[in-house]
């Protein structure tokens, strides 16, 4: 049952942490720009070239990779799911950490916007907890009756 709740807590942090990914991280006057918009900006950032493929390559696959992270945890295969959760809600939580610390710039021309960011952090916060619930859950295990034999809990 543990198991069962952990995942679906993961489930959960999942899903909030890649919407938070398409709310506003970036501010310029009136306009907002989210991640994978921001992820456009890369040039001006001096991330051009393979450093800036890799964070993009990384930035854009965390959509699909939750997507089959919850397929693993619907067909029960929730350890392996865990352990990628984990690596997921590490480096998007991570992201968004930094970015939220960086925080609302007032008056600012250009600033960081922290919704995004903050819901994001949420998810890989939910994330990770779901995915320590999983792992550190009871495996069903054999128990050793008193002739001797074993048997599976009932």
């Amino acid at each position: 049952m543990r198991s069962a709740v952990g995942a679906a807590i993961a489930a959960v942090g999942l899903v909030t942490q890649i919407t938070g990914t398409f709310l506003p991280w970036l501010k310029s006057g009136s306009t907002t720009r989210d991640s994978y918009q921001v992820l456009s900006l890369r040039d001006l950032a001096g991330l051009d070239g393979v450093a800036g493929g890799v964070v993009t390559g990384v930035w854009v696959g965390l959509t699909p990779l939750a997507m089959v992270t919850i397929a693993l945890y619907v067909i029960r295969f929730r350890r392996i799911a865990a352990c990628v959760a984990l690596l997921f809600g590490t480096i998007g939580g991570t992201v968004a950490l930094v970015a939220a610390v960086q925080g609302d710039n007032k008056g600012a021309l250009v600033g960081i916007s922290t919704t995004g960011p903050v819901v994001t952090l949420a998810g890989a916060v939910l994330t990770i907890v779901g995915a320590i619930t999983v792992l550190t859950s009871n495996r069903r295990s054999a128990v050793m009756t008193s002739g001797g034999n074993r048997e599976l809990p009932r």
